[in-house]
């Protein structure tokens, strides 16, 4: 299988479970100057993701030099023959995050991006090779609308909090229009594993929630009754190898809490007793603009009033604990790894730094 995004918070969680559960090669495509610095780059993850009795199956991974912006994904030709040769499924997960982008940039990477992992799809489909494609995107493309969103639905000329959501969307577009065997998981907001905590990336909503933890946020200029809509990665990765393993499936599903999604003051009351901190106060936007500032690009998703519809996700096997089952976890986590300054082994216990070899 072709893997874009190995290196990410997804990807990772994605890999470990392939080589967990399965005896597939794994070609990474690995944003490197070279095969050699490719490679490196992805040892060093593995080193992170595998505990020591599982390093064996690193074996099977083999990391290739790409890169998203560049035509042709920066492929060699040789590089780019053998690829289109062996993949029988190409799963991509790469994508930039940012919220905050310009959209020419936002598109360079996730939508250009894509628009060439589907065209080296094409090529190994024409080889007769490839057997599927799983396309990882968000629910958030649902961007701004309101009510119940359904997981057959996309483009509805809805607005959109940040480039990033757009963006998104419009590279499922290029999916839906490709033709090829896909299938598109919407995950909501990724925090950390549902049983350990364990996350390489405090970003997305570990900003505000550590503001809140230090008592820099004691007021939120947000809605009460927002839906706060958070899925553990563990969950989205085995929704991610479901559709590469089981039977194959098109067409978008979702990865999320739905019905069970929190509201926005239920989340403050979970960080509040977990942190032992009063729980905040919500203002009206405007009142508070350092509160907005603390809160910065996450603000717009305390206010989000839609809930996501999961029935195709449910029957992938996605179905998130309640959040109060597992935010004690995150937190207790996060507090190990002091917000991302420890490195930290997914497969050691939360307090275990992570130590070189010899």
């Amino acid at each position: 299988m072709l893997l874009t995004g190995a290196t990410g918070f997804v990807g990772m969680e994605l890999l470990a479970r392939v080589l967990e559960h399965t005896d597939r090669e794994v070609i990474a495509l690995v944003r490197a100057d070279d095969d050699e610095a490719a490679q490196a780059r992805l040892d060093a993850m593995l080193v992170t993701l595998l505990a020591p009795g599982e390093r064996p199956a690193a074996g099977r991974v083999r990391a290739v030099a790409a890169d998203l912006e560049q035509p042709g994904l920066g492929l060699a030709p040789a590089a780019r023959d053998r690829v289109a040769g062996q993949a029988e499924a190409i799963v991509h997960c790469a994508a930039s995050i940012s919220f905050s982008l310009p959209l020419d940039e936002a598109r360079q990477v996730n939508v250009d991006g894509t628009r060439e992992v589907l065209r080296l799809a094409e090529e190994t489909a024409t080889r007769g090779t490839l057997e599927r494609v799983v396309h990882v995107s968000t629910a958030y493309v649902a961007g701004e609308r309101e009510g119940r969103v359904r997981e057959r639905q996309g483009d509805v000329g809805q607005g959109f909090r940040n480039t990033y959501e757009r963006t998104k969307l419009e590279a499922e577009g290029l999916v839906h229009e490709s033709g090829l065997p896909v299938a598109i998981l919407r995950p909501s907001i990724v925090v950390g594993d549902s049983v350990t905590g364990w996350t390489p990336a405090f970003n997305v909503i570990y900003w505000p929630l550590q503001a809140f933890a230090r008592g820099l946020l004691s007021t939120l200029p947000s809605d009460p009754d927002g839906r706060v809509d958070i899925v553990p990665v563990d969950v989205v990765a085995d929704a991610l190898l479901a559709l590469l393993e089981g039977p194959l499936r098109r067409g978008a599903f979702h990865a999320v809490a739905g019905d069970g999604a929190p509201t926005c003051a239920t989340l403050a009351r979970m960080a509040a007793e977990a942190f032992g901190v009063p729980t905040p106060e919500f203002v009206a936007p405007g009142e508070d603009p350092a509160a907005e500032e603390m809160a910065g690009v996450m603000l717009p998703y305390f206010r989000v009033r839609c809930v996501f519809d999961a029935l195709r996700g449910r029957a992938l096997g996605a179905c998130p604990p309640p959040l109060a089952d597992y935010f004690p976890a995150l937190m207790r986590y996060a507090d190990d790894a002091r917000w991302g300054k420890k490195s930290t082994p997914r497969w050691a216990p939360a307090g275990e730094e992570l130590t070189p070899a010899g």
